[in-house]
């Protein structure tokens, strides 16, 4: 029986995904902790059956947490067969702090993880719980090799995860109450590799010598896991989570240029802006966009130009590469129509676009619903009751055959489709976000900048 609460807050968590009402019953409900633990028990365990293929995982997954089985008929043997949950859960005790129905400013630094709750667009509210919302769960498993492994997922869901939606970006995390009799059992004394080494046994962890063939299943075996370090410790866990939503949200829209020693300036990812409105992003992005997008090319077409401040600049180029593809798809893309002096822009900047994910079956390319983000940044709690921020970037290949591409009113632009492989840069570019030029990849990337920026350090 685990006393656990709330230290940032529940962003959705009902029955129904994305839905605006507040369930009156169940607030933590059994199917969605047993959702997260599963998750967490796969990124704990899933490389032993890497080689095996995913049947292998799926089988080993239902005889430990449960399940129907994969269609077929009795000569499939196991695969085929409904299994049991060895594991079962009780959630009691659940006292909610009250329901979050204040506005959310998209300029404020929690808004970067609580944007799909932001009043006013009704589409997209999502209810939200305050943070400290009590509850105590109770874990039964077989003894032995079962509960074992179910206590290194519930111990990774604490540290790494979250409840409800945006876990990620460090929403519904929990912790042990502090007066946990055996609360070192379940949380390091730092974000340190050896402390965290030392919680969860032999399962390896954070050791990307390891990840020879990444598959798509994330893992926990080649992660990386960057700290604030013990200066950025906090007894405010809702505060040591801003600091590290904070990382990534600089890293995607700062403004303030940076220096890096002998290297000389980053760069900024957005130009300053005037007012409540946005400056120009740096990222390759919306120059390529540009390109591509429908509205655009019609103008151009007509024998327009672009109004000069939006002119897509030289160096990003027009062959297709789109980075930010590596912090999760889909992405949505909306370009400013009004001009600051009052007015539409002529010609007209381009309609809504996004950047999705397809594969090609059958000789058709087949549109993909969703890429969750291989990022955590969160505030992972300590022994000692303090929080850390930390960034995790598990270990997960991009997908078998998987291409980014540029969408508009739901179609597919072909010239824009490109590998995975090829999504972070392309050759004839020169991005003018300098933290992008210095590294091969988007994690690379983003650490750097982390380790030159804020100081963190490498687990």
């Amino acid at each position: 029986m685990l006393a656990l609460k709330t230290v940032t807050p529940i962003l959705g968590g009902g029955p129904v995904a994305r839905s605006a009402e507040l369930p009156s019953v169940d607030i933590i409900r059994v199917p969605t902790v047993r959702g997260h633990l599963r998750f967490w028990w796969r990124a704990l365990y899933g490389h032993a059956y890497v080689a095996g293929g995913s049947e292998a995982l799926a089988l080993r997954e239902r005889e430990l947490w449960g399940g129907m089985g994969r269609a077929g008929n009795a000569s499939d043997g196991d695969a085929a067969r409904a299994w049991r949950s060895q594991v079962e859960l009780r959630v009691t005790e659940v006292r909610p702090a009250g329901a979050d129905t204040g506005k959310i400013d998209l300029g404020a630094p929690h808004a970067y993880a609580l944007w799909p709750a932001r009043n006013g667009k009704q589409e997209a509210d999502v209810p939200r719980w305050k943070p400290g919302l009590r509850f105590k769960l109770e874990v039964t498993a077989p003894e032995g090799d079962a509960m074992a492994q179910v206590r290194n997922a519930v111990r990774a869901w604490i540290l790494f995860g979250g409840y409800g939606s945006r876990p990620r970006r460090g929403c519904g995390s929990v912790c042990l109450e502090p007066s946990a009799p055996d609360i070192t059992q379940w949380l390091p004394a730092s974000a340190d590799r050896a402390s965290l080494r030392r919680l969860f046994g032999d399962v390896p962890l954070f050791s990307p010598e390891l990840a020879e063939h990444p598959c798509d299943l994330p893992l926990l075996r080649g992660a990386q896991l960057f700290q604030g370090g013990a200066s950025t410790r906090q007894r405010d866990g809702e505060k040591a989570w801003l600091a590290a939503l904070g990382w990534l949200r600089e890293f995607r829209q700062g403004t303030q240029p940076v220096s890096s020693g002998d290297a000389g300036l980053l760069g900024v990812a957005r130009s300053p802006g005037e007012g409540k409105r946005a400056g120009r992003s740096n990222w390759p992005e919306a120059d390529k966009l540009r390109r591509f997008a429908r509205a655009s090319r019609q103008s151009r077409s007509a024998g327009n130009a672009y109004p000069q401040v939006h002119a897509p600049r030289p160096q990003h180029s027009a062959t297709p590469a789109w980075p930010r593809a590596g912090f999760g798809l889909p992405i949505v893309f909306h370009f400013q129509q009004k001009r600051r002096e009052g007015g539409d822009y002529q010609p007209k900047e381009p309609d809504d676009v996004q950047l999705q994910w397809q594969r090609q079956v059958g000789g058709q390319w087949e549109q993909m619903d969703r890429l969750a983000s291989p990022l955590i940044v969160k505030a992972l709690p300590l022994a000692d009751g303090r929080f850390e921020p930390i960034a995790l970037w598990l270990e997960r290949g991009t997908p078998n055959g998987g291409h980014v591409v540029m969408t508009q009113f739901k179609d597919a632009v072909p010239l824009t489709r490109v590998p995975f492989a090829r999504a972070f840069r392309a050759q004839d570019d020169q991005p003018l976000f300098k933290s992008l030029q210095r590294a091969d990849n988007l994690r690379d990337a983003f650490f750097m900048w982390l380790k030159e920026t804020r100081k963190a350090q490498e687990a």
